[in-house]
């Protein structure tokens, strides 16, 4: 496996001399910003693409952190679904993907996904919400959960103990 290492430098205005950041104060074997990945998988085209504000890659742990990250999973046969979230973790032996902070994903039809954390599990191709989730439908109508799970492949949507809140009636269904 080859390791292709960027270093960036920095002007020192002082002195007119390059140097190069402290990389132990960074923790980061790798830092790229502003960065587009496309995850692809032999023979089977384009998993996802994720772009970042910042990737850090931690070469010995074999993962890679993401701020400010979007997400866009492209099922053969459905329509994209897009996540964004201000925090991601990739790891890159088991091809697991965590994100987390004000998580929103939108494609499950005309519903948005709101979450604190979202896992996607690549063996089953599925995105999970551990937590409380809240999917908002287009006219207002919103479904609560304990946790949710999507099935990307087929686009099915499980939802743990669901409550409805339709706005139209005003009223609550539990």
């Amino acid at each position: 496996m080859a390791v292709l290492l960027f270093t960036f430098w920095q002007e020192d205005t002082d002195r007119g001399v390059f140097r190069s950041p402290d990389f132990k104060r960074l923790k980061a074997d790798l830092i790229l910003y502003d960065i587009k990945y496309r995850r692809d998988a032999r023979g089977k085209g384009s998993q996802w693409v994720v772009q970042a504000d910042v990737a850090k890659f931690f070469e010995k742990k074999r993962k890679c952190e993401f701020d400010n990250v979007k997400i866009t999973f492209l099922p053969t046969g459905s329509q994209p679904v897009n996540v964004i979230a201000r925090k991601g973790l990739y790891d890159l032996d088991q091809g697991d993907l965590r994100v987390s902070g004000d998580v929103v994903v939108r494609g499950f039809r005309d519903y948005v996904l709101y979450s604190d954390q979202l896992l996607y599990d690549p063996q089953d191709m599925t995105i999970r919400s551990p937590g409380t989730a809240e999917m908002v439908g287009a006219g207002g109508n919103r479904l609560l959960g304990h946790s949710m799970i999507y099935y990307i492949k087929d686009s099915r949507l499980i939802l743990l103990s669901p409550r409805a809140v339709i706005s139209e009636q005003g009223s609550e269904i539990d």
